[in-house]
């Protein structure tokens, strides 16, 4: 595994972690009967969302027939670029239900999210490189910090 795909990797554990502590965070409050928040809620959409996209990430890196000559920082960049078309391209939701106005709001804040960690990858693949040469890209096992809200950055 390249250290592209590691990071993917890492990425993708750590949105699932987040996601599954939502879930039992929520799961936990039904069964106890508490009354659900508006933010526990968001909360889980977002995960779900934020694990989503890091899913077609791996999927698309699993999916190849070769994964060794995979080039998973193509496919990060190609998932980067799905992210990017979906806040531009996804029109605002001025109508209807507050429950599809909120699911439409979470899923442009995964979004967001994915853009935000994977920036530091698409500034290092796109941009001017350090003196030395060299690019560092650290992945959340590697003790990046998380963003508010669930999000990582690379």
């Amino acid at each position: 595994m390249g250290p592209f795909e590691q990071i993917a990797a890492d990425f993708h554990t750590q949105a699932t972690r987040d996601w599954d502590e939502a879930v039992t965070r929520f799961a936990v409050a039904a069964d106890a009967g508490e009354c659900l928040t508006a933010e526990e809620f968001s909360r889980l959409a977002v995960a779900q969302h934020a694990h989503d996209w890091w899913q077609r990430v791996m999927d698309r890196i699993n999916a190849a027939d070769d994964v060794e000559t995979t080039d998973a920082a193509s496919v990060i960049m190609d998932i980067r670029h799905a992210a990017e078309k979906h806040l531009i391209s996804e029109s605002q939701v001025w109508y209807g239900e507050l429950f599809t106005q909120a699911m439409a709001q979470a899923r442009r804040q995964a979004a967001r999210q994915f853009l935000e960690a994977t920036r530091h990858l698409a500034e290092a693949l796109s941009g001017p490189t350090p003196a030395n040469g060299a690019t560092v890209v650290t992945s959340p096992a590697a003790g990046s910090a998380s963003a508010g809200g669930g999000g990582h950055q690379a």
